[in-house]
């Protein structure tokens, strides 16, 4: 189920979701001992909540409902360790679509590209899988390295990295992909 909202107003909640999702990593490290749990916990079921229902894409409503209901065990339970655990859920979830997506007719990076591209060459076809399972090999690392510093207890590290580096990470493999697929279609190409 989803709701149609006027572009403008969508497009404004989805920059609400990236800016939120960005200073996740702060407002919990800041906030946690000042603030509590409840507040952050609580503007996160809201968000996902309301996510899961605008969503237009069926994978999109999938990830903002397992996130929701990630948060509400969070709210429910009122562990603050649990906000660190948080980040791990998205490369989880993120993994699990990703991964997934390998087993249907169409990756989640064949049906990215074929927004832009609806008849793309077999060989193409071959690439979006390909790129599917690096991004699946970052999602394990990245939700690797986020568990492993919560659980040693580098809370300032934690913070640092999933709220900065990982998405210097993130950027650099887009960065990186862009460049190999322009390189990729020259030699592709008839």
């Amino acid at each position: 189920m989803s709701f149609r909202l006027p572009r403008g107003v969508l497009r404004l909640f989805n920059l609400l979701v990236i800016l939120t999702l960005a200073a996740y990593p702060f407002l919990v490290y800041y906030s946690k001992e000042r603030v509590g749990t409840l507040w952050v916990t609580g503007g996160l079921l809201l968000l996902w909540g309301i996510r899961s229902l605008i969503s237009r894409q069926r994978w999109q409503q999938f990830v903002a409902l397992a996130l929701l209901l990630c948060v509400l065990l969070f709210q429910l339970t009122d562990s603050p360790d649990f906000l660190y655990f948080y980040p791990v859920v998205i490369n989880l979830v993120l993994l699990a679509v990703f991964a997934g997506s390998l087993f249907t007719s169409m990756s989640v990076v064949e049906r990215i590209a074929r927004s832009q591209q609806p008849d793309l060459p077999q060989s193409a076809v071959r690439y979006t899988r390909s790129v599917t399972k690096v991004w699946i090999v970052f999602f394990i690392l990245n939700g690797g390295t986020t568990y492993l510093l919560w659980q040693a207890g580098y809370f300032k590290a934690w913070s640092l990295y999933t709220g900065f580096i990982s998405y210097v990470l993130m950027a650099l493999l887009f960065v990186g992909e862009w460049i190999y697929r322009k390189r990729y279609k020259r030699k592709h190409q008839p």
